[in-house]
């Protein structure tokens, strides 16, 4: 693994394990939406840390960072907490009338939480037809007739009748 761009007390580079607080931290601070990163930049952070950024660049290179950076991720996301965080966020602005995007998160809001399209429901009936009585064959007939007949309407904009 190449040197970190972190330098010790004697001028040496140091390799930092995944498990140092430093690099917790910034995992931390990379699983933080944006606007809720303290501090907001990171060069800033970097600071924080007592690195130079070039350092925080580094490890984003390094493999066993990234698959830590992977599992604290799918972490943050799977967290209870945070998809209601998110849910709360789509509702606000879904019932927003002033905000542009206030359709596109009702569309969403609507869409996991799955009340938007109703449950599909697969019926099958079996039965022999040659226990249909002649009438009963001329209703499904009738009735298939007309569904087509108001698709065909409909599809032309005439009215149905």
């Amino acid at each position: 693994m190449a040197a970190e761009g972190f330098v010790d007390g004697r001028g040496k580079h140091m390799i930092i394990p995944v498990a140092d607080w430093r690099k917790q931290r910034y995992l931390e601070w990379l699983c933080t939406a944006p606007a809720d990163r303290e501090p907001k930049a990171k060069r800033d952070l970097a600071a924080e840390l007592g690195l130079e950024r070039r350092a925080l660049w580094s490890w984003e290179q390094d493999p066993e960072f990234l698959r830590e950076w992977e599992k604290t991720y799918l972490k943050t996301i799977g967290n209870p907490g945070r998809k209601q965080q998110i849910m709360d966020t789509l509702f606000k602005t879904a019932t927003d009338g002033d905000d542009p995007k206030h359709v596109a998160a009702a569309k969403e809001y609507f869409a996991i939480e799955g009340s938007l399209k109703p449950q599909k429901v697969q019926v099958s009936v079996n039965r022999d037809p040659d226990e249909l009585t002649d009438e009963a064959i001329e209703g499904l007939i009738a009735a298939h007739a007309q569904s087509m007949k108001d698709t065909r309407e409909r599809a032309a904009g005439t009215p149905e009748t």
